[in-house]
């Protein structure tokens, strides 16, 4: 696994338990996550929500920022 997969999975465990009613948000870019296929699906399910930088993606994201500040 690599390493940033291993942070990462690693940092959600302690969110959930030092601060159990955040979202853990992660943003994924880059050709490199396509052939290591393994680790981005770690780091995946390390994260609450996941986004990429494409449009949509980001509308999507400022949707969920938007609902949380609206307490949904």
């Amino acid at each position: 696994m690599g390493d940033k997969a291993k942070t990462e999975m690693e940092l959600a465990k302690d969110i959930k338990r030092y601060y159990p009613k955040a979202s853990f948000i992660g943003f994924v870019d880059g050709i490199g996550w396509y052939v290591r296929q393994g680790d981005l699906q770690r780091i995946v399910s390390a994260f609450d929500e996941v986004f990429t930088f494409q449009k949509t993606e980001l509308k999507r994201f400022l949707g969920l920022v938007q609902n949380k500040l609206n307490g949904n």
